[in-house]
């Protein structure tokens, strides 16, 4: 039963859509960007899914079919370089097009820090094998205390509940065996700290 509860976990809090989480949390909060029209709000949100979830999935399974990795869990930590890197590109497509139609800044802020975190994941992971899961999570956390200091009473509750739901996630990693404590803690605290950041 736990492992099944981790697996869904790991599954629902893959670092693959920390992004898009990002940008439905604050197109649902009480900040400015929350008062665009909701044909506006879904289509950058679909947008953004698309670049930041589908096109580095298609990425993965073009590396697979091109025996670049071994397979889509990417064990081996050398082997999610690649990967990593690839999925940075859509990103800056992303930012383009938002620049060239005048979105608000923060949700290109959004953009820069996902890339930041994956530039830092890319070589980290050439060397040694951080858990990108957490480093996801710590961004999404990262993004809502900051949010949260800036004023928008929504984002408090939230912290709480990401802060919770990523003891569950750094148990889930573990008790998988995916990771070591140290690679754990070291994601989290990596992915919170350069989203606070930018943000903040």
């Amino acid at each position: 039963m736990l492992k099944k509860i981790s697996h869904l976990l790991s599954i629902f809090l893959h670092p693959i859509f920390a992004t898009t989480y990002l940008y439905f949390l604050i197109l649902n909060s009480d900040s400015f960007v929350a008062f665009l029209p909701p044909t506006y709000k879904f289509t950058i949100i679909a947008f953004v899914a698309i670049n930041t979830i589908a096109l580095p999935l298609l990425l993965m399974v073009v590396l697979r079919r091109l025996k670049l990795i071994k397979d889509y869990l990417l064990h081996d930590n050398r082997e999610r370089v690649l990967p990593i890197v690839l999925s940075i590109i859509p990103y800056f497509f992303t930012i383009f097009l938002f620049v060239r139609i005048g979105a608000p800044f923060i949700l290109i802020k959004i953009l820069q820090a996902g890339i930041y975190v994956l530039f830092l994941s890319a070589v980290i992971s050439y060397f040694w094998k951080i858990s990108l899961h957490m480093m996801g999570i710590g961004g999404i956390v990262g993004f809502i205390l900051a949010s949260a200091l800036g004023g928008n009473s929504y984002a408090t509750s939230l912290f709480i509940l990401a802060v919770i739901l990523s003891g569950f996630l750094a148990s889930a990693r573990l008790l998988k065996g995916d990771h070591k404590p140290t690679q754990v803690y070291a994601g989290f605290l990596l992915g919170f700290t350069v989203v606070f950041l930018n943000f903040i």
